[in-house]
Parts: structure tokens; sequence; C-alpha cells
């Protein structure tokens, strides 16, 4: 695991659970080239803030969501 990928493991636990870590592993993998999360780097944030965000509104609130993908987005900055 890179330090970006334990800084957004940590962050979407928080609104995800344990089904975080799985969320993240198929964004990445499926949406991102076959990136494997745990290679994950600030310049990757971004991207996957947005699939994070389309993703996690199917099982939380949409304020919610759109928080968690900000939150990804800035740990790329």
């Amino acid at each position: 695991m890179t330090t970006t990928s334990d800084t957004v493991l940590v962050i979407a636990t928080e609104y995800l659970g344990p089904a975080a870590i799985t969320l993240l592993e198929r964004q990445t993998k499926f949406h991102m080239n076959g990136l494997t999360f745990r290679d994950l780097e600030p310049s990757h944030c971004a991207d996957l803030s947005k699939w994070v965000g389309i993703a996690s509104a199917m099982f939380i609130e949409q304020d919610q969501a759109q928080e968690l993908a900000d939150k990804i987005k800035r740990v790329g900055i």
C-alpha cells in the first residue's frame, strides 16, 4: 500500500465502513485501466474521486457521496 492508498482507505472507511476497500479496489481495477488500489498515487486521486462519487451514491446519500469524492480528490492536491 502507498501512503496515498492508505489515506484514501481511511477516508472512505469513514463513509462506507468495511465495504470501502471492495469499492475502491473495483473502481481502480475497472475504471482506471486495471490499476491496483494498493498502487494508488496522488496523480490518480482526481480520477478515482469521480468514480467513487458515482459508485458510492448507490449506497450512501448523494451529498455524503459528493463529500467523500471531494475528500479523495484533495488527497491528490
